[in-house]
């Protein structure tokens, strides 16, 4: 496959903010046809910027996956959910004691924004300022318990994002909203923020971050109901990849819509 020159519905685009589960990879299979079309992308000098609301890896962890591939990344270059909702924190609140639902790389994010991850243990007798829910492969009774009686006491409840189901090779798994759901039932209260796509503050993050406007950019993903729609109330042009989560037809059936659909990555060049 050689890819050629950029199709012209796609020029007046300086910047791609691209997923990564769905679009580069699917769970640990990486997607060769993508990641020949990131490499392109960058050769002809667009800017290129990772945007995903896995909270479970830090971006130092997905600057090497994406090493890996072959693929010239810096950790200013990625932008995870985890990331996102310990920089929003910051900026809000500055610091504070945090209990954590989720995974080592939302707890390294967090700690590296200057917060202090507390155990189960020390959240039950002192209480924290802050409840931060992502996905967690590890979820149990107890962190159900722990997240509900803290927010319940008053901590501030954040979802780093409300996916429900998450891609992998083999198939759809719980993703983080799984987990948000059970502690939002066992504490009677939805989550104060939730910063993950389709919400604007993550887009605001990689807006700042990637240094365009808006009407410069194209955000590319898998999903209606994250990617599309956050690009949507984001007033950013988006782009659909038929290689994960979604379906030609409920693209079709849905009411909300990308500017465009292509079966993959490297359908956004002319090919030899």
């Amino acid at each position: 496959m050689l890819l050629k020159q950029l199709k012209p519905q796609f020029e007046c685009y300086s910047g791609y903010i691209l997923d990564l589960d769905g679009v580069i990879w699917i769970g640990d299979k990486p997607l060769p046809d993508a990641i020949e079309a990131v490499k392109k992308l960058r050769k002809i000098g667009k800017k290129v910027l990772f945007v995903t609301n896995n909270s479970t890896r830090s971006r130092e962890d997905y600057e090497k996956r994406l090493r890996n591939l072959g693929l010239d990344a810096e950790v200013g270059d990625i932008i995870n959910s985890g990331y996102a909702t310990a920089v929003l924190l910051r900026e809000r609140y500055e610091g504070g004691d945090v209990y954590v639902v989720g995974e080592e790389g939302l707890v390294e994010e967090l700690e590296n924004q200057g917060f202090r991850v507390v155990s189960r243990e020390e959240c039950w007798e002192r209480g924290v300022d802050f409840v931060v829910v992502g996905m967690d492969r590890g979820f149990d009774y107890w962190k159900i318990a722990t997240a509900m009686r803290a927010i319940r006491r008053g901590a501030l409840y954040i979802a780093t994002n409300a996916d429900k189901t998450f891609p992998s090779e083999k198939g759809l798994l719980p993703g983080a909203g799984t987990m948000v759901a059970a502690i939002s039932t066992a504490s009677g209260k939805d989550p104060d923020i939730i910063v993950g796509k389709p919400n604007k503050h993550i887009f605001e993050i990689a807006l700042k971050n990637i240094g365009l406007r808006k009407e410069e950019v194209l955000v590319v993903g898998d999903r209606i109901d994250t990617d599309i729609e956050g690009a949507h109330k984001s007033k950013i042009s988006s782009l659909l990849i038929l290689t994960g989560v979604t379906s030609k037809e409920e693209v079709e059936k849905s009411q909300i819509k990308p500017d465009f659909v292509l079966s993959s990555l490297k359908e956004l060049f002319y090919e030899a």
